[in-house]
Order: structure tokens, then C-alpha cells, then sequence
């Protein structure tokens, strides 16, 4: 059985919670709750059963409020989340000083998110001197920044890894589109490019997960695109997400599960142990299990 720790897991619940974005995106404008999550996740070759959570980008005003959330379920011991990321508006002067000295940081926070690839944020929003700072105030308490940005603006990435020492998760594989990977010649340069740039630099980290998959396609369609990852970034630095509930829209959590298994069945059982759930533990300071 193999063990597996997920490092993107999305909950909600829309009589708590609002979710802005959910509005466009009719398939999962409904509560996704644990107990959806929890009855994919057990399989004949393989186990789910450690998760982070992820923050759900809520109104700005929730942001709090989605901090105790993510308190609540490290807490109930009716599931495995053991920590997460919650959301901060890093374009603001000092926010991360601000948000420590009130005291609001607590152990279940594992780092933080400002979602980066929606039409709000223009190109180049990660490099200004506020947003660095803060990124920089993170690394100093000891906690990572989730890099998702759109594919368009990886290079940014690049740019901010190169002027912080705080350990950045890439999300999604740089959120990557495999369809354009194979058809445009550009994109996939730039793609590689900017992906080889980010595995330089060692504090630099990359979740395999998010891929867009066309509509009925065959899942290993993602075998370069993850291929290209594993190959890129060093075995310690690469870690299983599989942004569920989001997933849907294209794989489905157990094809995906079933598609990375077979793309890394080769490495052998103790490189899988490593890419499932040794590197998560390791990355976001979690008990040995």
C-alpha cells in the first residue's frame, strides 16, 4: 500500500463562506466538504491519509475567519489535515508583521497563498518592494509562500525566487497547459525555460499537480508535462497535490492519483515513498507519520 500525503486540498462551505469566483464556475458551486474528499481516497494500491489544506480564496474579509477554519480541522480528530495555507493580501505594506503582531499566527498555519493568476492581478503584482518584503517577513517565521500564477507570467516567479531566500512551492506545475505544450513551440520554451530556472535555485519547490487535461483525453497525456518535472527539479523538492475539488474539471482526483503512480512506477517503491509523502513531511514541517 502506498502512503500518500496531499498537499492541495480545497474545502468549503458557501453557508460560511464566500467564494466570488465560484459564481463562474458553475461544477463547483456547492459545498465540498470532507466527507466527499474522504470516500475517493482509499484504494486498493494506495492511500490518502494525510492532507494539507489550501485556502479557497475567500473575500478579503474572511481571510480571518478562513485562518480558524483551517484551525478547526487540524483539530478535529474526524480527519487527517495536519496544516495548511492561508491566505494573506501581500501587496500591503507590512501585512505579515501586521498579521504576527496580532497574534494570529498559529501552529496549524504551514504558510501562505495571494492568488496570483486571476484578471485582478496584473503581470509583475509579486515584484513589487511591499510584496517582496513580505514574502522575505514569511521566510523569517519560518514559512513558505505559494507561488500560482499564470503560466503567461512564470518568468515572475523566476525574478522573486531570485530575490527571497523564503522557501516558494510552486503550484501546478507553473499551471501549465498540456494541450498548448504540445502544440505551441513557444509556449513549451518558455515553459521549460523558466521551469529550469525556478530548479536552480534550492529553496525553490514544485507541486505536480493542476495540469489541464482536454476533454476526453486520455490522462497519460500528462506524462511529459510531469516528466519534464521530475526531471527538472531535484527528488527532494518535487511533492504530490492533487487540487481536489478542482481536479474534477479535468482528471478526477483517482485518475490522477492512478496516472502519477504509473508515470513514477519506475523509480522504484522508496522514489515514490519520497514524491507521495516523505518530501510533503519534510517541506511543511509535519510529525513523522
Amino acid at each position: 500500500m502506498l502512503h500518500i500525503t496531499d498537499t492541495h486540498l480545497h474545502l468549503w462551505d458557501l453557508s460560511r463562506f464566500k467564494l466570488p469566483w465560484l459564481s463562474a464556475v458553475a461544477e463547483l458551486n456547492h459545498d465540498v466538504n470532507w466527507q466527499d474528499y474522504h470516500a475517493l481516497v482509499n484504494q486498493d494500491a494506495w492511500c490518502i491519509d494525510r492532507a494539507l489544506y489550501v485556502e479557497v480564496d475567500v473575500a478579503p474579509e474572511q481571510r480571518g475567519e478562513e485562518s480558524l477554519f483551517l484551525q478547526e480541522l487540524c483539530s478535529d480528530p474526524g480527519n487527517f489535515v495536519e496544516g495548511g495555507i492561508i491566505s494573506l493580501d501581500m501587496q500591503r505594506p507590512e501585512a505579515v508583521a501586521r498579521w504576527l503582531a496580532r497574534g494570529e499566527h498559529h501552529p496549524a498555519v504551514k504558510g501562505v497563498r495571494h492568488v496570483l493568476h486571476v484578471a485582478s492581478q496584473p503581470s509583475g503584482a509579486c515584484l513589487t518592494s511591499d510584496f517582496i518584503n513580505n514574502v522575505n517577513a514569511l521566510g523569517n517565521a519560518g514559512l513558505c509562500f505559494e507561488i500560482c500564477l499564470r503560466n503567461e507570467d512564470l518568468a515572475d516567479a523566476v525574478q522573486l525566487a531570485e530575490r527571497t531566500s523564503t522557501t516558494l512551492v510552486l503550484n501546478h506545475m507553473g499551471n501549465v497547459d498540456s494541450a498548448r505544450l504540445k502544440e505551441e513551440a513557444s509556449y513549451a520554451a518558455n515553459w521549460r525555460r523558466n521551469l529550469s530556472a525556478l530548479a536552480q535555485q534550492r529553496h525553490v519547490w514544485c507541486k505536480v499537480s493542476g495540469v489541464n487535461i482536454p476533454a476526453g483525453s486520455d490522462s497519460d497525456r500528462v506524462r511529459p508535462v510531469v516528466e519534464q518535472c521530475l526531471e527538472t527539479f531535484a527528488a527532494d523538492r518535487v511533492v504530490f497535490a492533487s487540487n481536489y475539488p478542482v481536479c474534477s474539471l479535468s482528471t478526477g482526483l483517482i485518475p490522477w492519483v492512478n496516472t502519477l503512480v504509473r508515470i513514477t512506477d519506475g523509480q522504484g517503491r522508496t522514489w515514490q515513498q519520497r514524491f507521495f509523502s516523505h518530501n510533503a513531511q519534510q517541506l511543511y514541517r509535519l510529525a513523522e507519520a
